[in-house]
């Protein structure tokens, strides 16, 4: 009889132990979890001042764009104007490699501040980004879109066919543009989004 209360005394005493060992387990979780939670906070509370700041820089600086070293800034876009004379592919090669493709004039305002560029520099022909380079007589823009519209070509432009599939500001036309064969060596005009 005594060693069967031994017994359950021993039995009790390691269930104790188990019982403790499993609250203080369950003690150093809780403590984990506070940690954990306390470091979730700080990251939180630090991202709601990074945003906060953020924000005011924003709010102080008007929206303003910069652009790369180079580029001029118009209505939101950058613009290169090229200092060498390049066939249309190679300028269009440098102008992607730059992040950006050959300029693209889809309304008179942006066409206007290119041409009179090219007017007070160079005067010389440039490349803008519009081709018909996949299917004849369907002009599409270097980044990709439609020429929508007319246009703003020169009188009877464009009017070379199959043989002149690329477009360029052109000074004879009162730098209007006009379709031209595209291993010709011109200046060229590199947009990139401001």
């Amino acid at each position: 009889q005594l060693q069967q209360v031994a017994d359950v005394q021993t039995v009790l005493i390691a269930q104790q132990a188990q019982i403790t060992r499993l609250q203080n387990d369950s003690q150093s979780a809780e403590i984990h979890l506070l940690n954990l939670l306390a470091e979730q906070k700080k990251i939180t509370d630090s991202l709601k001042n990074r945003v906060a700041q953020l924000e005011e820089r924003i709010r102080t600086t008007d929206g303003a764009v910069t652009c790369p070293a180079r580029y001029w800034l118009f209505n939101g876009n950058c613009y290169r104007f090229s200092i060498d004379q390049k066939p249309y592919n190679e300028s269009q090669a440098i102008c992607h490699e730059e992040g950006g493709h050959l300029a693209t004039a889809k309304n008179n305002e942006t066409h206007n501040f290119l041409a009179n560029h090219v007017r007070n520099t160079t005067k010389q022909n440039t490349w803008i980004g519009l081709s018909d380079l996949e299917n004849e007589g369907l002009w599409v823009w270097d980044d990709g879109t439609l020429l929508v519209g007319e246009g703003i070509w020169g009188t009877n432009e464009p009017n070379g066919g199959t043989r002149e599939n690329c477009a360029h500001i052109y000074p004879s036309k009162d730098y209007r543009w006009n379709d031209s064969t595209c291993p010709s060596s011109y200046y060229y005009i590199c947009e990139i989004r401001g």
